[in-house]
C-alpha cells in the first residue's frame, strides 16, 4: 500500500512539474521493484549526458545527435527466474526528435505495443516514444522456453516506465500533415539530416539535398522521399543543385529535365529516379519502376 501511494505521489509531483514546463532526469522514470513484480533492479543506473553518448553506444551516437539528443539513462533488471531486461530512456530535444529516432529505429515488421504514444515490439525489443523520450526495453533470453515470460516482462516494465512519464503524449511532426495517412504506416521514416538519409539510400557522397526535414516512404521496389525546405524558391534552387550534382558525377546517367520542372535519371544500380518540386518540398521516387509510379505518387503530396 505504501509503495502504491508513493508511486501515486511521484506521478503527481512529476505531472505538476511537467505542467510548469520543467524537465526531469529520465532516471526518475525507471520503475522501482515494487512497480514490476517478479523483477529486481541490478547494479546502478548508467548516466550519459550530451556529448558522452558515444561512450555508451560507440558508432551509433551520431544519428541520435542528428535528431537532437540530450541524455540517456539505463538500468538492468533481473527476474526471479534469472532472465534479464535492460531499460534505456533517451531524452531528445523535443517530441519530433523522439518520434524521429523512433521511426528510424523501428522496422515496421513488429506488432504494435500499447505503452507511450506509439510502440512496437519485435523479437526481444520493445520501443516506444512519448513526449521528448524514446524508451527501449531489451530482453535477454536463455532459450525459446523462456520467451513468454520474457515478453510479459518487457510489457510489464515498459508500461511501468510509461506510467511514470508525466509529459503529454506528443504528436508527430507537423511536416507529416501534408502526407497521405497511408504513407505513414509502420516502416516509414522521419528524417532530420543527411546521416539518416544515407542510411536508407545514399544519393551522393556529400549533403546535396540540404533539407530541413524529410520523410521516407517505402514503395514498390524502392522509396519515395519528400524533402522539406523553407519556401518554394529554396526547393527550386535545391532541385537545380541536385541535377547539377547528378550530371557532374558518375553514379547517374541519362539525366533529363522537362518543361513541367521534373528531372529524371538512371543510376548505376538499375534504378530510375523522378523528382520535382511541390510547393516548398521536393518529391522524389527512386526504384526500378519509378517512371511508372512517380506521377500518381507525387500528385498526392499537399
Amino acid at each position: 500500500m505504501r509503495a502504491r501511494l508513493a508511486g501515486i505521489l511521484l506521478g503527481t509531483i512529476l505531472a505538476a512539474a511537467g505542467a510548469a514546463g520543467e524537465t526531469h532526469d529520465p532516471a526518475d522514470f525507471i520503475p522501482a521493484a515494487s512497480d514490476v513484480p517478479g523483477w529486481t533492479p541490478k547494479g546502478e543506473t548508467q548516466r550519459f549526458d550530451s556529448d558522452e553518448l558515444f561512450v555508451y553506444i560507440d558508432g551509433g551516437a551520431e544519428i541520435f545527435n542528428e535528431y537532437g539528443f540530450r541524455r540517456v539513462r539505463a538500468r538492468d533488471f533481473e527476474s526471479t527466474g534469472g532472465l534479464g531486461i535492460t531499460i534505456e530512456i533517451y531524452e531528445m530535444t523535443d517530441a519530433s526528435a523522439a518520434f524521429g529516432i523512433y521511426s528510424f529505429q523501428t522496422s515496421g515488421k513488429g506488432r504494435p505495443a500499447d505503452p507511450g504514444t506509439e510502440g512496437e515490439i519485435e523479437d526481444y525489443y520493445l520501443r516506444f516514444w512519448k513526449g521528448p523520450y524514446l524508451v527501449i526495453v531489451t530482453g535477454f533470453a536463455a532459450g525459446e522456453e523462456t520467451r513468454p515470460e520474457l515478453l510479459d516482462g518487457l510489457l510489464l516494465i515498459a508500461r511501468a516506465v510509461d506510467a511514470r512519464i508525466a509529459e503529454s503524449q506528443g504528436r508527430r511532426p507537423a511536416f507529416l500533415d501534408a502526407l497521405p495517412a497511408d504513407w505513414l504506416a509502420p516502416g516509414f521514416k522521419y528524417l532530420r539530416g543527411a546521416l539518416g538519409l544515407n542510411n536508407i539510400f545514399s544519393f551522393f557522397p556529400g549533403d546535396v539535398f540540404k533539407f530541413r526535414e524529410a520523410a521516407a516512404v517505402p514503395v514498390e521496389g524502392g522509396w519515395l522521399f519528400i524533402f522539406g525546405y523553407g519556401d518554394e524558391t529554396e526547393a527550386l534552387d535545391r532541385l537545380a543543385e541536385v541535377r547539377l550534382a547528378m550530371t557532374a558525377g558518375r553514379t547517374y546517367r541519362d539525366v533529363r529535365s522537362f518543361p513541367d520542372g521534373r528531372i529524371e535519371a538512371a543510376d548505376s544500380r538499375g534504378n530510375r529516379l523522378v523528382a520535382r518540386t511541390v510547393g516548398r518540398k521536393i518529391g522524389l521516387v527512386i526504384g526500378p519502376r519509378a517512371e511508372e509510379t512517380a506521377g500518381s505518387l507525387l500528385a498526392r503530396i499537399r
